[in-house]
């Protein structure tokens, strides 16, 4: 479910772009900017102007581990959410990383008290949700009904 959520919200592009942000971008919203790719996957770009889908997919293990670490550091009792709260967390976090989640101060305190209706609706009352399409009311569903 959440692999194939994010691969959705996300997009595949195998040539790098510009995010709606401004950060150099390739595959399923991996960002260069901040991650540089590892030497063979930078070498294979340089040289074909593009990744494979093989690289991305592993791109984006790598970038789904990530935001679930951060998810656990962040939510004492992560594992005690339900799966879809958990898929929900996990995509915000791979989609606005973790310094940005962690300004939305009001909704985190809401998540930590188990609060799922003020957490969603903090969530929803934000530029983010404004910003990000479809994936907005979808992520504050999944965290408002479990």
């Amino acid at each position: 479910m959440l692999r194939e959520m994010l691969k959705r919200h996300e997009g595949l592009r195998l040539k790098p772009y510009r995010d709606t942000r401004g950060y150099l971008t390739i595959g399923y919203g991996w960002n260069l900017d901040a991650n540089p790719l590892p030497a063979d996957y930078a070498s294979c770009l340089r040289v074909t102007g593009a990744i494979t889908e093989e690289m991305a997919e592993r791109l984006l293990n790598i970038s789904i581990d990530m935001a679930t670490r951060q998810c656990q550091a962040t939510f004492q009792r992560f594992g005690d959410f339900s799966e879809r709260r958990q898929a929900a967390l996990i995509d915000w976090m791979f989609n606005l990383g973790i310094g940005t989640v962690l300004t939305f101060k009001k909704a985190l305190a809401a998540i930590l008290d188990g609060d799922w209706d003020r957490a969603a609706d903090e969530m929803q009352d934000s530029l983010w949700f404004s910003q990000v399409g479809d994936r907005g009311p979808e992520i504050v569903g999944m965290v408002r009904e479990g």
